[in-house]
């Protein structure tokens, strides 16, 4: 199997699915996973930009709690052997681009230039009243949730804003661009466009499960590439080549030598 799956890379047209288990490799926690963020944090009050301003402003404590883990999973994790195989693949011309559903930039940090995140990120800031985008490093979000923490556990946290980055423009408050509960997709037609163009659609640690992104290998398929997943379990995926395994230990098998 891991024989015919070089083979397919090495013809390249290769397009990358990533899902939350190669975040898990790096040290980020699956927020669905038994004592994922979910468990702890009810995803209706945590999962999405109006339900965590309500919180901020009715319970500071819980959400500074929520930041919190978020700050000790990001400041510590870094790109994994599986995020520099996709990066040294597309330096190789076999990659044409990876779709992914997590939010951390590991992916960008690690090499990769053309990546569409359609869960947004955490490494961009928007506008909360203006279009403006920004974007920040790892770093320096770790640092925008240190000072949001610090604003929610003090005596007095007049708006939500007030906690918030500033434009670098204009001041005004800015925001993480991630896409919370019952907010659309960033992007998601052209991920579906890039998988119809791909040659082989390699899906790397996600289980299938969640739509739309689950749609994506059936439209891949569906346009004539062939599929290969990776992962340490089961997945729901109409696969032609599966390899199981952890993503860090499978992917760096799969770049060709140079020579």
């Amino acid at each position: 199997m891991k024989e015919r799956a070089r083979e397919l890379v090495a013809g390249g047209g290769v397009v990358a699915l990533t899902g939350a288990g190669v975040s898990a490799e790096a040290g980020i926690p699956t927020f669905r996973d038994p004592g994922g963020l979910w468990d702890r944090f009810e995803p209706s009050r945590f999962g999405s930009w109006k339900g965590l301003g309500r919180e901020a402003m009715e319970r500071p404590d819980a959400v500074a709690s929520f930041l919190g883990e978020l700050r000790r999973v990001l400041a510590r994790a870094r790109p994994t052997d599986a995020h520099r195989a996709l990066a040294r693949l597309e330096d190789m011309g076999l990659v044409d681009g990876v779709i992914t559903q997590n939010v951390d930039g590991l992916h960008q940090e690690a090499g990769s230039r053309r990546v569409l995140e359609i869960h947004g990120s955490f490494t961009q800031l928007v506008g909360v009243v203006c279009p403006h985008r920004e974007e920040i490093d790892r770093r320096r979000f770790v640092e925008v949730l240190d000072r949001a923490i610090a604003g929610l556990r003090s005596a007095f946290v007049p708006s939500m804003a007030s906690i918030l980055p500033r434009c670098s423009a204009d001041g005004a408050p800015m925001r993480p661009d991630f896409v919370g509960f019952g907010e659309a997709l960033h992007g998601f037609e052209e991920a579906e466009a890039l998988a119809r163009t791909a040659r082989v659609l390699l899906v790397v640690g996600t289980s299938g499960d969640v739509m739309p992104a689950a749609s994506l290998p059936d439209t891949a398929r569906a346009a004539g590439a062939s599929v290969v997943e990776v992962g340490p379990g089961d997945a729901t995926i109409h696969a032609d080549v599966r390899l199981r395994g952890r993503a860090g230990e499978i992917l760096p098998l799969l770049v060709p030598e140079e020579g």
